[in-house]
C-alpha cells in the first residue's frame, strides 16, 4: 500500500491557492496509533479534526502569520508544534487506500 506522504512528495504545501480535504474514507478505519483525523487546507487555512478515543480537537492553522487556534481558542507554540506532527503523523502513516480526497470543482 502507498503512503499519502509518498503520493504528496511532489506538492508545493506554499500554494496559496491549493483547496482540498483528505479524510479516512471510513468510520471503522483508524491510523496505527488508533487515531483519526482529517486535513482540509484552503490557501494558507489548514483545519485538522483529531480524534484519539472519544476526544476531538480542532486545530486551525494559519500560514500566513504561523499562527495556530484550537477548539477556536489562541493556541500555543506547543500546540503549534502538536498540529505539525500530527499532520506529518497522518501523512507518514496513512496508506492512500484507506483515505477518501475532496477537491472542489474549479
Amino acid at each position: 500500500m502507498t503512503k499519502v506522504a509518498e503520493s504528496l512528495e511532489g506538492i508545493n504545501f506554499q500554494d496559496q491557492h491549493f483547496v482540498g480535504t483528505i479524510a479516512l474514507k471510513s468510520e471503522d478505519i483508524t491510523l496505527p496509533d488508533g487515531s483519526k483525523m482529517a486535513l482540509g487546507i484552503d490557501g494558507s487555512h489548514w483545519v485538522l479534526i483529531y480524534q484519539k478515543e472519544e476526544t476531538f480537537k480542532l486545530f486551525q492553522y494559519f500560514q500566513k502569520n504561523n499562527s495556530i487556534k484550537v477548539d477556536h481558542n489562541d493556541g500555543t507554540a506547543k500546540d503549534l508544534e502538536q498540529f505539525k506532527k500530527l499532520v506529518n503523523y497522518f501523512l507518514a502513516s496513512a496508506h492512500t487506500e484507506q483515505l477518501v480526497t475532496y477537491i472542489p470543482p474549479q
